[in-house]
């Protein structure tokens, strides 16, 4: 099984990739200022989540740990 990470680093993908894929499209002809901005949009979800996840992991490890 992969290390804990690699799976927040996939998830994290997967966030991005759901919110390229699934976001506001009103035209399928968007100019590249559009297209960046959905870019710029997916990137920024997908740090989100990663971070998310490790704020949620380094809250669980300071929790359970016994000195």
């Amino acid at each position: 099984m992969p290390p804990m990470k690699v799976w927040m680093v996939l998830i994290s993908l997967l966030a991005a990739a759901g919110v390229w894929r699934w976001g506001p499209h009103r035209r399928s002809d968007a100019g590249w200022h559009r297209r960046g901005k959905q870019i710029f949009q997916s990137l920024l979800a997908g740090i989100v989540v990663y971070f998310c996840f490790m704020s949620v992991a380094a809250l669980y490890l300071m929790l359970t740990h016994q000195p």
